[in-house]
C-alpha cells in the first residue's frame, strides 16, 4: 500500500464514523480497572464475541473518548470518578443472590493487591 492508503486507513480507523475503535479501547480500559470488560471478549468484537453487558455505556464512553480527542486520562478520569468505581466491594445476600456474577456491577468485584501494592501501603 502507499502512504496515501495507509493515512486513508488511519483516518478510517480513528473516524467517527467507525466507532469500533474507541468501543475496544474503553473496553480494555474498563477491562483494566474492573477486572472484566463491558464486552466480555475483549480480543474479539465481531460475531463469535459476546455481546456488551451495558452497549449503551459502552457508547457513550466511546464517544466521550472522542470528543476528548482520545484522551486516555480524561478516560481513566471519568472511569475512576464513577459512582460503579467507587463502590464498595462488600457483598450483602440480596446482591450476591439477586446478580451472583455481578454482571450489573450491583458492587465492586475483590480483587488481590499486587506485591508492590502491598509493599507501598506497607511502607506508607
Amino acid at each position: 500500500p502507499t502512504r496515501g492508503h495507509r493515512i486513508t486507513l488511519a483516518k478510517w480507523i480513528v473516524s467517527k464514523e467507525n466507532p469500533l475503535t474507541a468501543r475496544v479501547m474503553v473496553n480494555r480500559i474498563w477491562q483494566y480497572h474492573f477486572g472484566n470488560g463491558i464486552v466480555p471478549t475483549p480480543s474479539d468484537f465481531g460475531r463469535n464475541g459476546e455481546k456488551p453487558t451495558h452497549p449503551e455505556l459502552l457508547d457513550w464512553l466511546a464517544a466521550e473518548f472522542m470528543e476528548t480527542n482520545w484522551n486516555i486520562k480524561a478516560l481513566h478520569k471519568t472511569i475512576l470518578l464513577s459512582n460503579t468505581y467507587q463502590q464498595a466491594s462488600d457483598n450483602p445476600d440480596a446482591k450476591v443472590v439477586s446478580d451472583p456474577h455481578n454482571k450489573l456491577l450491583s458492587r465492586y468485584n475483590r480483587r488481590r493487591l499486587e506485591a508492590e501494592a502491598i509493599r507501598d501501603s506497607i511502607l506508607y
